[in-house]
């Protein structure tokens, strides 16, 4: 089969009319996404469990123009999740895109690590993740016009790292029920792809860049010898939800510097 020019749709990045809803919107690389979808066009909706976060970052992506909802919530307590989409939708119309982002970390070695540094990070980064994108997955179906659900995970992800058994255990899970859910929710126009970033330094991270030999480690298991931005980080988001990425879906995107192939 021949085409022509007049056959080729080229994608783009705009996001003009589409409304977003970021969890954990407020700071490091959820702040970024925020910010770099507003400035591609989309009304972006960011939830936190502080609400002078929310107020603020809500006020900045007012000021590039856009429609902006500013919601304080917890994506550990499931109804939480499906008001912060119920408000959203009562309050833009709709929802196109979900960032599931909100996450934690705690560092201890497997043998002494508490009950309660495991279920910290699995209810935030395992179960807070699900809820959130079931919420956004619901109004999606309802409306039937589809959508980009995105869920944050990480490098380590693929990686088993020392001290994060719990995070190693919650992202892994985090990236194959991704695949679970894409294959459930791609009949209704819905995609479902993860992220996983390498190390950004973000304020969820900031004490271990005061370590020298923890740098210095990172960045020797690092091809291109440097940490990642969160810019950089948004930039994918970006992909991820844009025209660009239509046909990937049960998918995971590695954005580390090389470190999972090295």
């Amino acid at each position: 089969m021949e085409h022509k020019m007049e056959d080729i749709k080229i994608p783009d990045f705009d996001l003009s009319g589409k409304v977003a809803v970021i969890t954990g919107g407020t700071k490091g690389l959820g702040y970024g996404m925020a910010l770099t979808l507003a400035k591609y066009g989309a009304d972006v909706a960011i939830s936190s469990r502080t609400k002078a976060d929310c107020d603020r970052v809500s006020d900045e992506i007012r000021s590039l123009g856009r429609r902006s909802l500013g919601v304080v919530s917890d994506v550990t307590i499931v109804i939480d999740n499906d008001d912060l989409i119920e408000k959203v939708v009562a309050e833009m119309g709709k929802i196109d895109i979900m960032i599931c982002n909100a996450g934690t970390a705690t560092t201890a070695m497997a043998v002494d690590m508490t009950e309660d540094q495991w279920d910290t990070v699995i209810d935030t980064d395992l179960k807070g993740v699900f809820f959130s994108a079931r919420a956004a997955a619901r109004a999606m179906i309802k409306q039937e016009t589809g959508g980009r659900i995105v869920l944050v995970a990480s490098a380590a992800a693929v990686s088993g790292q020392p001290g994060l058994t719990n995070y190693c255990a919650a992202k892994a899970g985090v990236v194959n029920m991704g695949r679970a859910l894409a294959v459930e929710w791609a009949r209704y126009g819905i995609t479902v792809n993860s992220l996983c970033p390498g190390y950004v330094p973000t304020s969820i991270n900031e004490a271990l860049w005061k370590d020298p030999a923890f740098t210095s480690m990172i960045m020797k298991h690092t091809p291109l010898r440097r940490l990642g931005t969160i810019d950089e980080v948004a930039a994918a988001i970006l992909y991820l939800v844009s025209d660009f990425s239509g046909y990937m879906t049960g998918s995971f995107l590695l954005i580390d510097g090389g470190g999972a192939a090295s």
